[in-house]
C-alpha cells in the first residue's frame, strides 16, 4: 500500500537533486495510486492498467483535487463510452467520505417509534455524520452497488435514473437504492426542515410514493443522528 509520507520524502529529494522530471513523474504516479485506492470501482470496472493511464492524465494534466475527479470523468471522452462511470465515481467518493467520517451514534428506532406523531413531525434531524447520498441520471447505483455486494441488486438494472444512500451505523458501512421521495426527505433533513415539512414537499413532488415507508427505512438505516424540537 501506498505510503503517502514516503512518497513525498521521495518526491522532494528528487527535486533538491535537479531530476525535476523524476519527481514529477514520481508525483504523477502517486497521485495515480491515490486515485485508485479512493476510486476503487471505477478501477475494477475499468481494468487497472486502463485506470492508471487515466488517472495519470488527471493528474498530470491538472491542478484539480482529487475530490473533482467524478467531475473531470464526466467531462472526458470515457464518459461518452461509458455514461455511468462518472456517477459511480462521484458514489465512490460519498463512500470515502462516510468511510472517514467522525464517530457518531444513529438515533435508534425505538426513540423515534415512542415519539407521539405530532411531536415526531415537528422535529428536526440531524442527519450522522457518515451519512451520504446522492441523485443520478443513470443507473450508476445500481451499477455501484453490483461491485459493493451483488446480492443488493439486479445483475442488469433498468436504465432510469436512481439514488443512493450510504449510512455507517455502529461503524459499519451500509449502502442501498433510495427513490426520489426517500432523496428529497433526506435532501430537507440535511438543510434543517423538520419533518413533517421534508414529507410534505416529498409527498407533494412525489404523490405515488409510500412517504411513512421512506422514513421508516431513513430511520432504520441508521441516517439520523439526533432529533431536536422545533
Amino acid at each position: 500500500m501506498p505510503n503517502l509520507a514516503t512518497d513525498r520524502r521521495h518526491i522532494a529529494v528528487a527535486r533538491v537533486v535537479g531530476t525535476a522530471a523524476v519527481a514529477t513523474r514520481l508525483e504523477t504516479g502517486c497521485r495515480a495510486e491515490y486515485l485508485a485506492r479512493s476510486y476503487p470501482t471505477v478501477a475494477a470496472i475499468m481494468g487497472r492498467a486502463p485506470f492508471m493511464d487515466l488517472a495519470a492524465v488527471f493528474a498530470a494534466e491538472t491542478e484539480l483535487d482529487d475530490a473533482q475527479f467524478p467531475d473531470w470523468i464526466g467531462q472526458h471522452r470515457t464518459d461518452q463510452v461509458l455514461p455511468y462511470l462518472s456517477g459511480v465515481a462521484a458514489i465512490d467518493r460519498l463512500r470515502c467520505e462516510a468511510e472517514g467520517a467522525a464517530p457518531d451514534a444513529a438515533v435508534a428506532p425505538a426513540v423515534a417509534a415512542a415519539l407521539a406523531a405530532d411531536e415526531w413531525m415537528r422535529s428536526r434531524v440531524r442527519l450522522h455524520a457518515a451519512t451520504r447520498f446522492g441523485w443520478f441520471s443513470v443507473p450508476a447505483p445500481s451499477i455501484w452497488l453490483a461491485h459493493f455486494d451483488a446480492a443488493l441488486v439486479d445483475p442488469a438494472p433498468e436504465w432510469r435514473a436512481e439514488g443512493i444512500l450510504i449510512t455507517r451505523p455502529g461503524g459499519t458501512l451500509r449502502a442501498r437504492r433510495i427513490g426520489p421521495a426517500e432523496h428529497r426527505i433526506l435532501a430537507g433533513m440535511r438543510i434543517g426542515e423538520a419533518v413533517d415539512v421534508a414529507t410534505s414537499a416529498a409527498r407533494a413532488l412525489y404523490p405515488e410514493a409510500n412517504i411513512e415507508l421512506a422514513i421508516k427505512d431513513i430511520i432504520d438505516s441508521g441516517a439520523a443522528a439526533t432529533r431536536r424540537s422545533s
